[in-house]
């Protein structure tokens, strides 16, 4: 069998490589590492694993999926990964048809699970660290929570290794190599070739930058994330702190309990972001961004006002038009698949976003084919993913 390429080592490229892997491909994986990638998306402390997804009934199934693959990650690599703290989504208004929290309490009871809507009382009684006089509406599911990415990278990195993948740092993407009409492997930056029957270009936010021809169908966007060190980090605590959106929809403001490694809470902004190239210099947050923050911290977890902020990083996102995943060959270019599109909700898709990618590059049929095909033209009337905020 020919080998495959991947090229990138981020959450799509690892589980892809993995998957295939498995399924009996001679699989190459490069990047420019090190690993996990500092300026890759999958590369942070934490990310969130939600089933809720409004009333979109395809991607609800997918994270039931997602999340019995995240449980077994754990057993299966004996080290807790994914900490299942269930997940809050809190309101300033009343839930009502069409919202994130009503659409997902609506169709996730309906599936058999058990999420709770909660008043402005259980809020106080069971959340204080929340402003329960302005965040009076919500609802509460005890599945979902987070994943430590950084470290999930690490140990897809090593069980990609004992698979006997051929993993090679140092690798940065510089053009196709394209031979008796087809892609026939990649040439670095360095010049260096490799040869392969089959490419899977996971490039993250670098794709709409490698790939011309995508530039207008993709778009790297920068988010502001802020670590904070609490005055009192019991209050924090999952049990009473757990994953959090804050009418996510208007604020785009999400977050995390206290972190059981590091110790610090981590707040990040889902909304439109800045047009930017991964390796911009200025990839920072911006006192705006920071200014944004204190104002929503001071009105929504009135101890978290004066809280240091310790760290702070830009995650860049690669969106596409509709908030879809891109994940197809490329009919243009025969032997070439993209992976990409992640636009900000990829990672909590780890366990299965594997044999999505195997499915493109084998040519089988998938149950999501029609949604993460290749789509050049594209102008959705609206943003299909229901969490971002599209005001900030």
């Amino acid at each position: 069998m020919e080998r495959t390429l991947v090229v990138g080592a981020g959450i799509f490229g690892l589980t892809g490589a993995i998957e295939l892997r498995k399924r009996g491909h001679a699989v190459r994986l490069v990047d420019p590492g090190p690993l996990p990638h500092p300026l890759a998306a999958s590369t942070d402390i934490s990310k969130v694993v939600r089933l809720e997804y409004g009333a979109d009934d395809t991607y609800t199934a997918l994270s039931e999926e997602s999340i019995e693959g995240w449980r077994r990650w754990n057993r299966d690599f004996g080290v807790a990964l994914y900490h299942e703290t269930g997940l809050l989504l809190l309101r300033r208004t009343p839930l009502a048809a069409g919202s994130l929290e009503q659409d997902s309490f609506e169709l996730l009871a309906g599936r058999g699970h058990r999420p709770e809507i909660l008043d402005a009382a259980a809020v106080r009684a069971r959340f204080p660290a929340w402003n329960a006089d302005l965040y009076r509406h919500g609802t509460y599911n005890p599945e979902g929570g987070f994943v430590e990415s950084g470290r999930v990278v690490s140990r897809l990195v090593e069980e990609a290794r004992n698979l006997g993948v051929e993993l090679q740092e140092g690798v940065s993407f510089g053009r196709l190599l394209e031979a008796a009409s087809r892609i026939a492997g990649i040439v670095s930056t360095e010049g260096e070739r490799f040869e392969a029957g089959q490419v899977v270009l996971a490039l993250g936010a670098w794709t709409p930058h490698a790939l011309p021809w995508l530039a207008s169908e993709l778009r790297s966007t920068g988010h502001p994330v802020f670590h904070l060190a609490p005055d009192d980090p019991e209050a924090f605590l999952p049990d009473r702190f757990p994953v959090f959106c804050a009418d996510v929809q208007a604020t785009g403001y999400y977050g995390f309990p206290l972190h059981p490694v590091s110790g610090v809470l981590k707040i990040a902004r889902h909304g439109l972001g800045r047009p930017m190239h991964p390796e911009s210099p200025e990839r920072s947050v911006t006192a705006e961004e920071t200014r944004d923050l204190r104002a929503f911290l001071a009105a929504t977890f009135p101890r978290l006002r004066d809280a240091g902020v310790v760290y702070t990083r830009i995650c860049l996102y690669c969106d596409s038009r509709d908030g879809h995943f891109w994940i197809a060959r490329d009919p243009e270019r025969p032997g070439l698949v993209v992976a990409a599109g992640d636009s900000g909700h990829a990672f909590k898709f780890g366990p299965v976003l594997g044999a999505i990618i195997a499915d493109v590059v084998e040519g089988r049929s998938h149950p999501l084919q029609a949604r993460f095909r290749w789509r050049p033209g594209i102008r959705p009337a609206r943003w299909e993913e229901p969490t971002r905020s599209r005001g900030s």
